[in-house]
């Protein structure tokens, strides 16, 4: 819950600034020259002086371009030269800053803003007539639309000016653009905060938070006989006619990036069908509400399919089991899919990823997810699975070598059984989320061999038994959830002493019949430093324990019935002040 609950704001985010292209093998093939010492040639004089006036117009607070100095332009950071004449052939000026290194999203806001490239671009770029490569990403051009002259670079292969805060309408006038191969316009954009109310005050550098953006049609998309990839997620694509005719005009098309356009018709056929080298479709977070259509399952090359978040309803169609080389599955989070998986979706040997959470999907799990021995992260939380936990958990050991990481049903009621002793054999599990179902009996021992385990969530359940015997040294462990449930126990800051990452502790006595026990001694100073601690039913008192007073990273306490009745202390606020306390 600590990376799901807490950081699950800045984590869209993350995945979103985190630049993906195509594989190595198609990079190489776009790639220009970079900038040589050659000693004999220099960047043109024309080159050089377009270069300074791009370096005029725009805003650099942090001092990127100061290498931007001297004769030859060649040398200049960002600017790649071809080898031979010298040609400027690449233009790399995308945000450096490593985001992921911040933790909360003012502190990525700030650090971005100061790394940030903005104001204008200038029309200096059309001397430059070699130019095949262009990264103006991860910039604040704070709303400015995106100069229609850039459909004049003629040499282009390569434009990528995504997250760069451009809006307005996409200038149709790229299509011009016929070597283009890398097209990337995701228009990701956070949502204007309360406190700016004046963007256009001159001392604040801030991100002027842009409304993205948009499309009139796309029938500019016809001038890109070549182009492979294709991201235009977040644009505004509402008002866009027959959409899916215009994109199968690309026939060379490998990548196609529509997330969160507004789209709520996904049509149910396709006259002529282009898409025969698609790998990657990802069409999640749209307004479909139509059934998942059958063409999808042409795609034989396809290895990535997302439709997540959207309104999809009826059933997961059998002919998806036609997709052999589909590495990763999202249906998730659709609502209206119900019906059982089909069985054909166990012969999807080479699936890494499965995720159809958060829809109706009922009966039982098929037998044949044994072969999915690829498997690395199977999520089927919050939907009406029955039959037993040990069928599946069995037929996912019997794997040679299993690389499952990640396995979550958490929220379906009806799913019951035992955790087998087979769960040890599947050693590269990290999370373990079977909370909210009707799990029976104890955790087994075989548990503690998972030494790469660090999510276990077995709430709300009817299991019983110890619990510290198998979990105890389990060092990598960040969050333990068995709340509800009727374990048996004396727990002693022993069996806490190997913990030292946890940061996420929930315990609880849902009836008499459970015995759980908190027995430290008044002076026991924990390894671990939590944010998260509840505890309900579990007696800790009589006095505010000093343990719990050195936690003083919590954001969330929660003490249920804990037993306390002497005087909290009294600089409790102090110590706790961004937490909610219930005594």
């Amino acid at each position: 819950m600590v990376a799901t609950h807490t950081f699950t704001a800045i984590a869209h985010l993350l995945l979103l600034f985190s630049f993906c292209p195509l594989g190595a093998p198609y990079r190489q093939a776009i790639k220009p020259a970079s900038a040589t010492n050659s000693k004999t040639f220099r960047c043109s004089e024309v080159e050089r002086k377009a270069l300074l006036s791009l370096k005029e117009s725009l805003l650099d607070p942090s001092g990127r371009l100061s290498s931007w100095v001297g004769e030859d332009c060649c040398k200049w950071i960002g600017v790649g030269c071809e080898n031979r004449t010298q040609h400027v052939v690449k233009l790399d000026l995308k945000n450096p800053l490593p985001v992921a290194k911040f933790d909360f999203q003012y502190e990525r806001r700030e650090a971005l803003n100061k790394s940030s490239l903005g104001g204008r671009i200038s029309p200096s770029l059309l001397d430059l007539k070699n130019l095949s490569y262009l990264d103006l990403s991860l910039n604040n051009f704070g709303g400015n639309n995106i100069p229609e002259f850039l459909g004049s670079l003629q040499s282009l292969s390569y434009l990528n000016l995504s997250f760069s805060f451009f809006a307005g309408v996409i200038p149709p006038h790229l299509g011009n653009l016929s070597r283009l191969q890398y097209l990337d316009l995701d228009s990701y954009h956070l949502p204007r905060p309360k406190y700016i109310e004046y963007p256009h005050q001159a001392h604040d550098y801030s991100f002027v938070f842009s409304q993205g953006l948009k499309a009139k049609n796309l029938k500019w998309l016809a001038g890109f006989p070549s182009l492979k990839y294709l991201n235009l997620g977040h644009a505004n694509l509402v008002k866009v006619p027959n959409w899916l005719e215009a994109l199968n005009t690309l026939p060379s098309l490998e990548e196609l990036h529509l997330s969160e356009c507004g789209q709520v018709s996904l049509p149910n056929s396709i006259s002529s069908f282009n898409f025969t080298k698609l790998s990657v479709l990802d069409l999640s977070l749209n307004n479909f509400n139509s059934s998942i259509p059958h063409w999808l399952s042409n795609m034989s090359g396809l290895s990535i399919l997302n439709l997540a978040n959207n309104s999809l309803r009826g059933a997961i169609p059998k002919a998806l089991a036609d997709l052999h080389s589909l590495q990763e599955l999202d249906l998730s989070s659709n609502s209206f899919i119900e019906g059982p998986i089909p069985g054909g979706l166990g012969n999807l040997i080479h699936l890494r990823k499965l995720d159809l959470s958060s829809n109706h999907i009922n009966g039982t799990i098929p037998s044949s997810f044994a072969n999915l021995c690829n498997l690395q992260t199977f999520d089927l939380k919050m939907n009406d699975i029955s039959g037993e936990i040990n069928e599946l958990v069995d037929g996912f050991s019997r794997c040679s070598n299993s690389v499952l990481e990640s396995l979550a049903l958490s929220g379906n009621r009806y799913l019951g059984g035992k955790l087998p002793c087979s769960i040890g054999a599947l050693q590269k599990l990290q999370i373990i989320d079977l909370s909210n179902c009707s799990l029976q009996g104890s955790i087994p021992d075989s548990i503690g061999s998972l030494s790469f385990l660090q999510r276990l969530h077995l709430s709300a359940n009817r299991m019983s038994g110890p619990i510290f015997k198998s979990i105890g040294n389990l060092s990598m462990l960040l969050e333990i959830s068995l709340g509800g449930n009727s374990w048996e126990g004396v727990l002693t800051g022993a069996d806490f002493q190997n913990l030292t990452r946890l940061k996420f502790l929930y315990l609880s006595r849902p009836s008499e019949n459970s015995t759980l026990v908190l027995d430290v001694k008044p002076d026991w100073v924990p390894p671990f430093m939590l944010e998260y601690l509840i505890l309900r039913h579990i007696r800790i008192g009589p006095s505010f324990p000093a343990w719990v007073q050195a936690q003083n990273e919590l954001v969330d306490l929660s003490l249920v019935d804990a037993g306390i009745s002497g005087r909290l202390p009294e600089n409790i606020g102090e110590l706790f002040p961004k937490l909610e306390i219930w005594l």
